[in-house]
């Protein structure tokens, strides 16, 4: 069958944003390397994470002005880190699906998916190998690069792993911990000092609470061993850990080895000022912006830079700040020699070249809109990630926020243009709209924070802080639970003590919010603004726009759930199964199970549970338990590592469940280990709202059709208990191609309208006959959009009409078409070699190109037919 296809639409206008909003779910991945070049430059992978693909794009040419996409291949769910092998070979790292798609241009496919547990973030390559960060496993996975076996799993300490650099000479893999601490930890309230007088003498006396403290402070009893590990060194031939570099930063967001013989290591980086104590103190100051310099010889040294130095943090507003300020760097990328490195300031919207040699900014370039626009939050760009090309000194920039690709002149810092990742993105508008409110550092006083300085990427910075004031007011909280008779009503000191950060998602519903309950709703963090940014507050509607974003930010799925959404036998010494009939059917006290106020299926309520029932100097609100999984990383030893000096209740005080549990308020579970191991290990498999499968990716190919027959019945099975929907992708005879799987029918869908609903059986032949497939369970009510229908126009994928890309020639260049990539045949109405110089060409309307030439204008037509 031959299908003919017309080219009508502009690669612009195609971008099909903000459709198909209900279909979407936001886990809000965290891009690591989401742009690269091929081996050779002459192409650009760069992932599209919210329509779950990785689009190629053709950069030989360098008379276009833009990049000319060739290829959108779909990867596995949420891609955040490509890295190329070849010209037609890049493996994409998917942190949702766990997995790590290796793409074929040529096939326009994923020819292999290689599991990755979990939450990969990133992947580089060293003699024959594939390295990949596992950063909830804090370890590093290792494949054979041509038969993609797993070698080995190298595990390291520190929380977090995620970017990751190869050295000038190839022998040595680096890994940065993203959230590696500051080796700061508790002092417990009960051998805290008692805290300060309070300036505002209306206040009665504070209450006792714990002390931020550094691992070293003599008043702990044990001092917890924390080594403060920032980045690994992995020998490439033996697979070793070598040794860790200390003291580079506390949340490490991109690595990059200096050229030139230097061996030099740069980590970008936020250092967290949370040893400062009380909010008035900290106003516009919380993190510091960084580089940092690792020298990785025989004699390490770390020598970090300040990116906003000089910057006066006393004043507010300091618009001279904000107009030069570089906040959460997030991305590094050396001009060939290394004589400078450019930085992505994913918080302010810019560019900065930095002089190797000083640390010093030498240069900026602003990426976000230009002065004078309305509300600049709500179009933020959010750098994050850089390519450079040697052929021609340009800055390829992946903006996240905007879900845009940028061309930076890196020789004079001219911003030369800025297109879509791809074809569509599915972000709906409230996304679109709310996103920058987190990230945007513009919103600071001085431009060098944001709510994502602590609450990184809409998570955790696995830290406590003290933000109380000595300066401010009383607050009274009610809150009832009518259907077990309780109300309370309790006062709040403000100088609350030292509380780890929360994290944003999966807010819908929790109101009120924070560790005490003293945020009715989230419209009460607005404060925030001023308070502890410097800024001013927000408006009504910007407040709304904030709001509504962050309540689509939902959690991933629970590892340590079975991928059926079952609970394991055992964890960590424990029976699951076990803990959770204790959780809802056994009490501790007469009257009161677990279930009593951790209610399921959150684990929270919104209960502020007084301070003489909690046995505490203070009352706090029952939160919710969905990410308690994150946050195991604790250990109270002088001997044993541990990875974070925070661990369970408001202030991390506790490094485990079965210490909390072990408190006189729960009564007969206090003494009972059993029930305390067998709850610990239920919370830990706590179900996220997020099924397991959701996300989960499978190739195969006539050869391992029969292997994967259980993961095959699983998935359907998933689809049919609205767990998740199950689509199945890839390309037959070089065209992609997919189907949705409906429960109802039991029968596949294909995306091209007309044609009759395939069986199980009937798919799997095609597979047999050569189809490359991959199987993946997605968010349900996702499963319409991603497999049959992107865009949400109601043209099936298979039956739309591709655009036109931008083609434009230097003089006397010969006409590039990239017909070969898309699998469609050119038939032109004119020879166009013989026309002279062409500028560019875009199309306009139909299928006519009008093609300016030596100052006129000729016109071609083009058809593209799939043979």
């Amino acid at each position: 069958m031959r299908y003919q296809f017309l080219l009508v639409l502009p690669l612009f206008a195609c971008a099909a944003f903000g459709q198909a909003s209900g279909t979407f779910v936001n886990f809000e991945a965290q891009h690591t390397r989401p742009v690269c070049l091929s081996p050779d430059g002459t192409r650009l992978f760069v992932v599209n994470t919210p329509d779950a693909r990785v689009s190629v794009f053709d950069v030989s040419n360098a008379g276009n002005a833009l990049p000319v996409l060739i290829r959108e291949i779909r990867t596995g769910l949420d891609p955040v880190a490509v890295n190329a092998v070849s010209n037609d070979e890049a493996w994409v790292v998917n942190e949702l699906s766990d997995s790590v798609s290796v793409v074929s241009v040529a096939a326009g496919a994923a020819t292999a998916t290689l599991a990755c547990k979990d939450e990969p973030g990133d992947v580089v390559f060293a003699g024959g190998r594939a390295f990949v960060s596992c950063s909830r496993s804090n370890g590093v996975r290792v494949y054979d690069v041509a038969t993609r076996a797993e070698t080995v799993f190298v595990s390291l300490q520190g929380q977090y792993p995620r970017a990751l650099a190869v050295n000038e000479t190839g022998d040595r893999v680096y890994a940065a911990f993203k959230l590696s601490g500051n080796r700061t930890t508790l002092l417990p309230f009960d051998l805290a000092p008692p805290q300060p007088a309070p300036t505002n003498t209306a206040l009665p006396a504070a209450p006792d609470t714990s002390l931020v403290v550094t691992a070293d402070d003599s008043r702990l009893s044990p001092k917890p061993n924390m080594p403060d590990n920032d980045v690994a060194e992995i020998n490439v031939s033996t697979l070793a850990v070598v040794r860790y570099f200390k003291g580079t930063g506390t949340v490490n967001f991109a690595l990059a080895a200096r050229p030139g013989g230097s061996g030099e290591l740069w980590v970008a980086n936020t250092e967290a000022r949370n040893l400062v104590r009380f909010e008035p103190v900290q106003k516009g100051h919380s993190v510091d912006n960084r580089l940092t310099r690792v020298t990785t010889g025989a004699t390490p040294g770390v020598t970090p830079f300040d990116l906003n130095a000089g910057i006066n943090y006393a004043l507010f507003p300091n618009p001279a700040a904000l107009a030069t300020a570089v906040a959460q760097p997030a991305a590094l990328v050396f001009e060939p020699g290394g004589a400078h490195v450019w930085v992505a300031s994913f918080g302010t919207d810019r560019l900065a070249r930095v002089n190797a040699a000083t640390g010093a900014v030498v240069s900026r370039v602003d990426t976000g809109p230009p002065a004078g626009t309305a509300n600049p939050t709500r179009v933020k760009r959010g750098p994050r990630g850089l390519a450079w090309q040697q052929s021609t000194g340009r800055l390829y920039v992946a903006n996240r926020i905007s879900n845009t690709l940028m061309v930076v002149n890196g020789l004079t810092g001219a911003v030369l243009g800025e297109e879509p990742c791809g074809m569509a993105d599915p972000t709906p508008q409230v996304i679109r709209e709310g996103r920058g409110f987190l990230y945007d550092a513009k919103l600071s006083g001085n431009g060098t924070q944001s709510c994502a300085s602590c609450h990184i990427d809409g998570d955790r910075d696995d830290l406590a802080w003290d933000l109380g004031d000595p300066g401010g007011e009383m607050v009274s909280v009610t809150t009832t639970l009518p259907q077990f008779g309780i109300s309370n009503t309790v006062q709040l000191h403000p100088m609350k003590g030292p509380m780890t950060t929360q994290t944003l998602r999966g807010l819908k519903g929790m109101d009120p919010l924070h560790w005490r309950g003293d945020r009715a709703t989230f419209d009460h963090f607005n404060g925030a603004f001023a308070g502890l940014l410097g800024g001013t507050v927000l408006s009504a509607a910007d407040l709304a726009s904030f709001k509504a974003f962050v309540e689509t930010m939902v959690f991933h799925p629970n590892p340590n759930q079975k991928l059926d959404r079952t609970l394991p036998a055992t964890f960590e010494n424990g029976n699951p199964v076990a803990g959770r009939n204790t959780y809802l059917n056994e009490e501790y006290q007469s009257g009161l199970s677990c279930n009593t106020c951790h209610a399921l299926p959150t684990g929270g309520s919104a209960l502020v549970i007084p301070a003489a029932a909690l046995q505490e100097p203070q009352s706090f609100k029952v939160p919710q338990l969905r990410n308690v999984y994150q946050k195991r990383g604790f250990v109270k030893s002088a001997t044993t590592v541990s990875l974070s000096g925070f661990g369970y209740v408001h202030d991390g005080s506790d490094a485990d469940l079965v210490t909390f549990l072990s408190r006189p308020v729960f009564g007969s579970f206090a003494t009972d280990t059993t029930r305390k191991r067998n709850l610990q290990a239920f919370v830990n498999c706590l179900d996220t709202g997020t099924a397991p499968a959701c996300g989960y990716c499978r190739s195969v190919s006539a050869g391992t059709l029969a292997a994967a027959a259980a993961d095959w019945t699983l998935l359907e099975a998933q689809a049919a208990a609205g767990n998740t929907d199950f689509i199945v992708t890839g390309s037959q005879n070089g065209i992609s191609r997919a189907w949705l799987y409906r429960p109802a029918t039991a029968d596949y869908i294909s995306d091209l309208a007309g044609g009759a609903p395939l069986t199980k059986a009937a798919l799997q032949s095609l597979i047999t006959g050569g189809a490359v497939a991959t199987l993946t369970g997605v968010p349900p009510g996702s499963g319409q959009r991603m497999a049959l229908d992107r865009d949400a126009d109601g043209v099936r994928d298979g039956d739309e009409v591709l655009p036109l890309p931008v083609l434009s020639l230097a003089p006397a260049a010969t006409l590039r078409w990239p017909a070969a990539e898309w699998g469609l045949v050119p038939e032109m109405s004119a020879d166009l070699a013989t026309w002279g110089t062409v500028t560019e060409a875009r199309a306009t309307k139909g299928a006519e190109v009008v093609l300016p030439v030596n100052g006129g204008a000729a016109k071609a037509f083009f058809r593209l037919r799939r043979p």
